[in-house]
């Protein structure tokens, strides 16, 4: 298996890195082709309520687990949510489930008012109102706003630490994102992907464990080899 570390402090994912890790990605993992699809040409506002709260159950599931995990949740909820049964039943976090109800009950009302933000044409602002939604928090909001069609990352743990952030001290929420923005713009401006994608791919990169990141964010490891990790991108998403 082939190794490799970049130390470099000034992009600690060089570009010829990011394009090589894209490269091997889409020649090996299914998802890959998938998620670069969606990032580079499907992500955009909700046009249905129901659509609406379908991403925002997502964001909420997804937070504080592996999106695998997240995919097997997801179906007993819906199923729960069709059925007209408490989700509570099938995903026992008490909070998170009442804020699945609450996304799905409002979701005339919360897609009106989403209208509104757009028609700001203000990606902050939309940003903001993502961020105000119960179970939403400071990393997942732009996670949810990426979704709806903003062109940034979401600065989640494996995107800090290769942006050279540590887990130890918490740097605040702009920190975080402010430094994950800038990696994910340096390989946008030289690659051509858009920041999402940028985002997108290297996230995934972490997820099937073949671009690796210590807690204290030292050298990043390139590391293909045989992917274990089960899909989590449906086919049907693109």
């Amino acid at each position: 298996m082939l190794t490799r570390e970049i130390p470099s402090p000034e992009s600690r994912v060089a570009p010829a890195l990011y394009l090589e890790l894209r490269g091997w990605l889409l020649a090996n993992d299914p998802d890959a082709r998938r998620i670069v699809e969606w990032s580079a040409h499907r992500r955009s506002p909700p046009d249905s309520p129901e659509k609406m709260a379908s991403e925002i159950i997502w964001i909420v599931l997804c937070a504080g687990r592996s999106a695998q995990a997240a995919r097997t949740i997801e179906q007993k909820v819906w199923s729960a949510i069709h059925q007209q049964r408490p989700v509570v039943e099938v995903f026992g976090f008490r909070g998170k489930a009442a804020a699945i109800e609450r996304a799905w009950a409002e979701r005339i009302h919360d897609f009106e008012a989403l209208q509104k933000v757009l028609a700001l044409h203000e990606p902050a602002k939309l940003v903001d109102w993502c961020g105000n939604l119960p179970w939403v928090g400071e990393d997942t909001k732009f996670q949810l706003a990426k979704n709806f069609g903003v062109d940034v990352p979401k600065p989640d743990i494996w995107l800090c630490r290769l942006s050279g952030l540590p887990d130890r001290p918490r740097r605040n929420a702009a920190v975080r994102f402010e430094a994950c923005m800038n990696l994910c713009r340096l390989l946008s401006v030289a690659s051509e992907d858009s920041v999402a994608t940028v985002d997108s791919v290297l996230w995934l990169a972490c997820n099937k464990g073949i671009l690796q990141v210590d807690a204290d964010a030292g050298a990043v490891r390139f590391s293909p080899g045989t992917i274990t990790r089960a899909e989590v991108i449906p086919e049907s998403s693109v």
